[in-house]
Formats: C-alpha cells, structure tokens, sequence
C-alpha cells in the first residue's frame, strides 16, 4: 500500500480521556506474550517504568483504570 492510499479514520475523543489516550499510547509496546504468542495484556512493570519516565502522573489512579480499560479493548479488537 501506497501512503497516498492510506485510509486515515478520524475519530473523536472527550478531552478528559486525552491523557489516558495519550499514556496508552506511550505504552503500547509493553504487551506481555502468552504461550501462543498472542499478547495476554500489558506488561505493568514496563507500563510503570514508562510512565514514569515520561514523567506522566496518576496521583489518584484514574488514569492507570483507564488504561485497563483501554487494554481490554485492545485485546478484544486484536482476536477479531
């Protein structure tokens, strides 16, 4: 495939989910592999050390909740 006939999908997101976007993002390499090779979630000791050197805070924890929500997503739009 071309760039010039990449499909771009826009999609909207509320501005109180911008930061959990933006750390999912940030850690998106940091899937754990199962026995199959099929990533099982994600690696919470690399999304810890990632977030924090990017120095992203959760104070409060809502943004690492978020980020399981975002992972279960993920994980069931990757076995379709």
């Amino acid at each position: 495939m071309e760039a010039a006939d990449a499909v771009v999908e826009v999609f909207e997101v509320l501005p109180e989910n911008w930061p959990t976007l933006l750390a999912f993002l940030a850690v998106q390499t940091q899937w754990r592999i199962g026995g199959m090779g099929h990533p099982v979630g994600l690696d919470y000791q690399g999304v810890d050390v990632a977030l924090r050197r990017l120095r992203i805070e959760d104070p409060d924890g809502e943004l690492f909740a978020g980020l399981q929500v975002m992972e279960i997503a993920a994980l069931d739009a990757m076995k379709e």
